[in-house]
Parts: structure tokens; sequence; C-alpha cells
């Protein structure tokens, strides 16, 4: 019998004992180091966005073939995580026709003329934004590159607050129905009601934007 209680001893003594690495860490050669969201964001918004953001596509050529159907707009020029929505790197013009500022996540809806005639979009103008649209439009950036969910969603966090401090800081809200405004920024493909939403990178006003 004792010969038998030893049995289990032994191959519980022989077992390997596995090394978890934490979800919060990655390991850069010199030992695990957390990830700083911040870091990462203020080199990709200085380095790479400028370069980004001249593969944009205008407004007015994309929102007549979003009409006939958002899954065709973005094959041809978006990018997306799985199976969520397309992301396009878009700029464009257009005249601000109504400003819903009933909560902090603001909207306006800007009329864009195109060979078609005049289209709609929606824009973010804060102060919050919401959704991925920013990090999801980006070439350079996917989930394979981190090491969890986490820092991935710090990523698009943190690129939401960088754009809600540079781009809309400043933005007078109140006064914008009536005016024209000149956006560089991500569109989000997956209106129900046909609009694509825009999340802003760069924005100004029209007058200002053609000197």
């Amino acid at each position: 019998m004792r010969r038998l209680l030893l049995i289990p001893v032994l191959l519980l003594c022989a077992c390997k004992v596995a090394t978890i690495r934490p979800i919060e860490s990655q390991d850069t050669g010199s030992g695990p180091q957390e990830f700083d969201a911040v870091k990462y964001v203020e080199s990709l918004w200085a380095e790479e966005m400028p370069g980004v953001l001249e593969q944009a596509v205008d407004l007015a050529e994309l929102l007549p073939v979003v009409a006939g159907g958002a899954d065709i707009a973005g094959a041809r020029w978006g990018r997306r995580e799985g199976n969520g929505p397309y992301h396009v790197i878009v700029k464009g013009s257009g005249r601000v026709l109504e400003v819903d500022l009933s909560s902090r996540t603001g909207i306006a809806v800007l009329q864009i003329e195109t060979p078609e005639g005049p289209a709609r979009a929606r824009l973010q103008v804060g102060p919050v934004l919401q959704g991925t649209s920013i990090r999801d439009a980006l070439p350079g950036v996917s989930f394979d590159q981190f090491v969890n969910q986490i820092q991935f969603a710090d990523v698009a966090n943190e690129l939401n607050a960088t754009a809600e401090r540079e781009v809309l800081g400043a933005l007078q809200r109140e006064d914008l129905a009536g005016t024209s405004l000149r956006v560089v920024g991500m569109a989000t493909l997956d209106g129900a009601d046909g609009l694509v939403t825009v999340t802003p990178v760069r924005l100004e006003p029209e007058a200002q934007a053609e000197r």
C-alpha cells in the first residue's frame, strides 16, 4: 500500500511546470515590460499618420459607391478586422446642415457634392469620439501585432483621445451649422440608414483649407 501511495507523488514531481506569460506584458528582450499605448500612438500619429492620410479617397467619389452597397465600397477602398464593418481613409469638403449636441458624442451632418448629386455623411465632432475607426482604418495596425485584446483596445482609445485633443479641442461646435468644413479622417461603412460616419484626424474651415 505504501508503494502505491508513492506513485502519484512521483508522477507529480516528474511533471514540468508551465510558465504563464502575463497578458499585460510584452517581452522586449530585456524582460517583460508594460505596453505603453500613449508612446505607441504618439509615434504612430507623428511618423505614420501623414503618409497614411495621403491614401485618402475623396468622399465625393466614395459616397455614390456606398449608395450601391457598403461592402462594394469597402472592398475597393477599405479594410476591416475580422467580420466587422469596413473602414476607409477619406477626405472631402462639405457644408454642415445640422449639428446634434444633445450628448457629448456630438454629430454634424455634412452635405457633400458628388458627380451624382448631393450626398450626406455624418461627422463626429465630439468632444467625445466613439468607435475604433481610426485604429481599424490604419493599414499598419492589426490585432496580431499585440499581446492581447486589452492592448489593442488601448490603442483605439488613445487614438481617439489624441484626435479629441489635437483636432477637436478648440472646435466651436455651436457655430458649425451653415459653415463649410474640410475633413480628412476615417469613415465607418456601417450606417443602417446608408450614411457613413467620419471620425476626423484633420479638420478645418473650408475657407482656411483653400489658402
